[in-house]
């Protein structure tokens, strides 16, 4: 899963499994337990632009422990 931070319009984008396509905010708790159903241990790998405000991050962050998944916060090499 990925956010984007959008500029200058200021807004946010949430992709799941590197699908060029924006998904809703709203839409993400559902889209990742279907993913994840099946899964024996589930882990989330979230990608984050350096920009995006740390308060988006943990509402995902809330997302996996409300589910009881692994969260991998992984970073771009510099």
């Amino acid at each position: 899963m990925s956010i984007k931070h959008l500029l200058p319009q200021n807004t946010f984008s949430y992709h799941i499994n590197g699908n060029p396509a924006p998904v809703a905010f709203s839409d993400i708790e559902p889209l990742i337990q279907n993913e994840l159903k099946e899964t024996e241990d589930p882990t989330i790998s979230l990608h984050v632009d350096k920009s995006v405000p740390m308060e988006q991050v943990v509402e995902v962050m809330n997302i996996a422990k409300r589910n009881q998944y692994k969260i991998i916060l992984a970073t771009a090499a510099e």
